[in-house]
Order: C-alpha cells, then structure tokens, then sequence
C-alpha cells in the first residue's frame, strides 16, 4: 500500500489483507417466502411476494404489485421466523418467472431489529443456531471495539457518530463508551465532475423501547476528511 494511499491508508491496507472482509456482505441465493405491506392503517393489506436473493444489508424479491414509494415494508420469513423489515427501494424492473410478468426489486435495509438481523446473517452464512441465545446477545457486538472503526482518523470517526446520532441510528457514545456500530470498507468510486471518494458502510445498533434496531448507513469519505452520506 502506498504511503500517499490518503486518510484511510491505514484502513484500506487492514481490509486488503483479510480476504474474507474484501466484501462487506455474502449474498445467499433461494426462494422465501415475504409479504408486502400495502397500504396504511392498523391493519396493512398483506400483498404475497417471492423472495429471491437475500443479505444482511438488502434483497431481491419479486411482487405481482407495483410499489411505488421511495421506502417499505416487508415481512419476510427466513428460517421459520416472520420479521418486518424497513427497505429503501434501489432499483425495479420486469421480469417472467414461471410464464408470468413480475416486478423484480432490489432494495436495502433502513430498519430492521436487531436480533432478526442476526437470524439473517446466520441465514446468509448458513450458521446454526446458538444453542444457548443468552450468550448470543445483540450488545455483544459493542464489547470488542470494530478494529476497521479505530483504523479511521478520530476526526472521521467523531463525524461519522454524529450523524448517525442526528439521524436516530446510534446512542451518542458516552465517557468513553465504545460507539455500537461495525464498520466496512466499500472502495473507491470516481464520480464525474467531484473528487474521487471512498465508500464506508456502517452497520450501527439504536435501543427503541427496550428493543435493539439494526441500520445499514453508507458515507463517502474525500481524502480532505470530508464525511456526506452516500
């Protein structure tokens, strides 16, 4: 790694060693059941779909049913268990699955709680079940300190809490308290007409009445220690 590699130097050099983390998410492939929750109310309309494809931070699914907002929700079922899931719709379009028109989506996670997550990364990863869910508990992910997070400058790391905390999606960290969050490194994009940026996913863990939710948050960082969402 060359030394003028900018202010994630350190953080970039850390994730090309370790093979396993040159992807921020695995992706599995298969069929599941899921429900889109079509109107509002008490009482949504449960409209069926297909899932498709499915990973930590978003899905693939197919729906007879045009959806046409920004963000919805779903109910998926994964591993015998309903979860509803917030989604941020990314992309759409028509495809035949099995004689018949579809709308195929993919969409990212923008709510989801945080014990369904990690019944979607055991999903994912194909994990069993721990035998024992009380040493399995969601905080457990803020006693290690993320060494990807502690590789970022402090300047960067401060900016990053604190618009994760403006945006409701993490606990303002407190006398020293580890910030309960994961952090992975998502490359470099050049972007036409702006200067080259580095794409940072933070996975990041808030208590709303008494229950953990999980978000996925992705940044661009410039090399001037510039953070904006992506």
């Amino acid at each position: 790694m060359p030394s003028d590699a900018g202010v994630l130097g350190d953080l970039i050099e850390w994730f090309l060693g370790r093979s396993g983390d040159r992807r921020q998410y695995k992706r599995r492939a298969g069929s599941f059941h899921l429900w889109w929750q079509s109107g509002s109310g008490e009482k949504p309309e449960m409209r069926p779909g297909i899932g498709i494809e499915l990973s930590p931070n978003g899905l693939m699914f197919l729906s007879p049913d045009k959806i046409g907002t920004a963000e919805f929700n779903l109910v998926l079922r994964i591993a015998d268990k309903k979860m509803p899931v917030r989604v941020r719709h990314v992309r759409s379009d028509v495809v035949t699955h099995q004689g018949r028109s579809w709308n195929r989506y993919m969409g990212e996670f923008v709510g989801i709680a945080a014990d369904n997550w990690d019944v979607i990364c055991r999903y994912v990863n194909q994990e069993d079940e721990p035998k024992d869910r009380r040493k399995m508990q969601n905080q457990e992910m803020a006693k290690q300190p993320d060494d990807a997070y502690r590789l970022l400058p402090m300047a960067i790391q401060q900016k990053i809490v604190e618009m994760l905390v403006a945006k409701g999606r993490l606990e303002r960290p407190h006398g020293g308290q580890t910030p309960l969050l994961k952090l992975f490194y998502g490359g470099l994009i050049n972007r036409p007409g702006k200067k080259p940026a580095h794409r940072v996913n933070v996975h990041s863990r808030i208590s709303v009445k008494d229950e953990l939710v999980a978000y996925d948050t992705r940044f661009l960082v410039e090399d001037d220690g510039t953070v904006t969402f992506a």
